[in-house]
């Protein structure tokens, strides 16, 4: 926070929170958005092996919720990754199917029907539930079971309420994700300084069939100014 607070013309900072601990948590969000001026934080796909969804964090989405504040969710992993322990998979299969699995848990146990203003970017364009969302819209109309926790509306619905980066390395998934869920869901991400980062974040949007003037500058800079609440 004290580099952003240095340079707020180049940098804004985002927090991580105990969330271990409930009413810490709680606490550290509201000094990091009102002292601190944090715009968001990042969270892992799981807490202490629960899910995020699980009824105990409600507190922090409700905090979350009221101040308006972002809660950007970036995986280090896959917690149960016993089959993904070679070639880096735990990275390059775990970061994305951990977020899949926290978005299903989120929509289907009802924290999305709570909170329906919680701001939420995913990251790795969202893992790989935006790519097979209809699957979730037909368990939900095929079982009961699926329709649980006062789901008022469609899987799907709830979805298309979240932002996700575009980190996912070809034109025609980042083009996906814009016909979907529209523009201004998408927002320009780098991964960097990792290997797996995107090299031309930019050149990526900028060199996507089909994106016109506008959608360009919504996905690389002015959807996240309206996230994080810069003007």
């Amino acid at each position: 926070s004290k580099v952003a607070a240095d340079r707020p013309d180049r940098f804004l900072s985002l927090g991580h929170l105990p969330l271990q601990d409930t009413e810490a948590a709680v606490k550290e969000m509201e000094r990091g958005v009102k002292e601190l001026n944090l715009k968001g934080f990042q969270v892992l796909g799981t807490v202490d092996g629960h899910e995020l969804s699980d009824p105990s964090l409600d507190p922090v989405w409700e905090t979350a919720q009221k101040l308006d504040t972002l809660i950007f969710i970036h995986p280090n992993g896959y917690p149960q990754g016993d089959r993904l322990k070679n070639h880096y998979f735990n990275n390059v299969i775990g970061n994305p199917l951990d977020t899949t699995v926290a978005l299903h848990h989120l929509i289907f146990d009802g924290t999305l029907e709570k909170f329906p203003h919680l701001k939420i970017l995913a990251s790795h364009g969202g893992g790989y539930l935006p790519s097979y969302a209809g699957r979730i819209d037909h368990a939900w109309g095929a079982r009961p079971d699926c329709r649980g926790n006062n789901l008022k509306y469609p899987p799907s619905f709830y979805l298309k309420k979240m932002h996700f980066d575009t980190i996912v390395f070809t034109y025609e998934q980042l083009k996906y994700l814009v016909d979907v869920f529209g523009s201004d869901k998408i927002i320009m991400g780098t991964d960097y300084p990792y290997d797996m980062a995107e090299d031309d974040p930019v050149g990526h949007v900028l060199g996507t069939p089909g994106l016109n003037t506008n959608d360009i500058k919504k996905i690389t800079g002015i959807n996240a100014a309206k996230l994080l609440g810069i003007n």
